[in-house]
């Protein structure tokens, strides 16, 4: 496939001496065209997988707002090993320990969350990371001190 656009009656940049639309166009539009399906396939996957992993992320918290936390801390644990690239699962996690009143296990997954964050500057907003400061220090303020 050739880097520059050529026009249609220019000889063809693989060096046979004929024009342009008689050796290679129809070549390169068939690959141009493989490489746009290609693409279009992995984009519509990417977000395929985004909707699974939010129906995933919201069933926990249903779990954990109907109070079945067993079944919340697992799915949580599940989002860990799925999706070990976004925070859902740390999040999710904290939000069973808050409910089963560990704050101080929910406070280390917050912390986790936003260490994840600060990794990857610019990737989330940054009131996100001002929430999670603020729920770990509503959290803090409630962990009995060490020795109590």
């Amino acid at each position: 496939m050739s880097t520059k656009i050529v026009g249609r009656n220019a000889p063809c940049p693989c060096g046979s001496g004929l024009q342009y639309k008689r050796c290679c166009r129809e070549k390169d539009r068939a690959e141009r065209s493989a490489r746009d399906r290609a693409r279009a396939a992995a984009q519509r996957e990417a977000v395929r997988e985004c909707q699974v992993l939010d129906a995933a992320s919201n069933a926990v918290m249903d779990l954990v707002n109907a109070g079945k936390l067993e079944e919340a801390e697992q799915g949580a644990r599940e989002l860990l090993v799925r999706y070990p690239q976004v925070p859902d699962g740390h999040e999710r996690l904290a939000m069973v320990y808050e409910a089963r009143g560990d704050q101080r296990q929910a406070a280390e997954c917050y912390r986790q969350v936003i260490e994840f964050i600060r990794a990857r500057p610019g990737e989330f907003d940054p009131q996100y990371e001002q929430y999670l400061l603020e729920k770990l220090g509503g959290l803090e303020q409630l962990e009995p001190a060490a020795g109590s």
